[in-house]
């Protein structure tokens, strides 16, 4: 075996190592194209809330805003997730963790969708949390009161 050619517990020099240390390298956010759009998304503070209201109207009226959506506009069956698919796209009545997404916006720029976001007033009844890994392991504790309709795991 040519040791030349052996890499395996050898240090291997990152590509685009020097630019990230020197800080020129370029990242998806240094290019401008023109008609370039930017989204942000609305996220809980709450590790569980129930949605009450999502009030919209000035974020959507905010020159250089193109579209601000909710969870009302994403069809429910809508999920994701990595292995178990059932986080919704964006929150619909309640919210189960903290930074659960609720409401996204599109605009000219982040300046502008910042402040979009900082406008959508919403209304929350914010429900317990369980925090205790053995109180969350006692049969009374549902987190998803849909487990057995989601893809992704086999559940009977």
């Amino acid at each position: 075996m040519d040791s030349q050619k052996h890499v395996i517990g050898m240090p291997v020099p990152r590509i685009d190592g020097r630019d990230k240390v020197t800080g020129s390298a370029n990242y998806g956010a240094d290019f401008e194209i023109p008609g370039l759009l930017w989204a942000k998304t609305l996220r809980s503070p709450y590790p569980h809330a129930l949605i009450k209201n999502i009030d919209t109207s000035e974020a959507e009226n905010l020159a250089g805003v193109h579209a601000v959506i909710t969870g009302k506009d994403i069809p429910d069956d809508m999920k994701w997730g990595r292995r178990i698919v059932d986080v919704p796209v964006l929150a619909q009545g309640e919210v189960k963790f903290v930074g659960e997404q609720l409401a996204a916006v599109v605009a000219d720029d982040e300046e502008i969708a910042q402040r979009a976001l900082d406008l959508i007033e919403v209304i929350y009844e914010e429900l317990p949390a369980v925090t205790d890994p053995v109180e969350a392991m006692k049969n009374e504790i549902l987190v998803n009161p849909s487990m057995n309709e989601f893809s992704g795991l086999l559940y009977e």
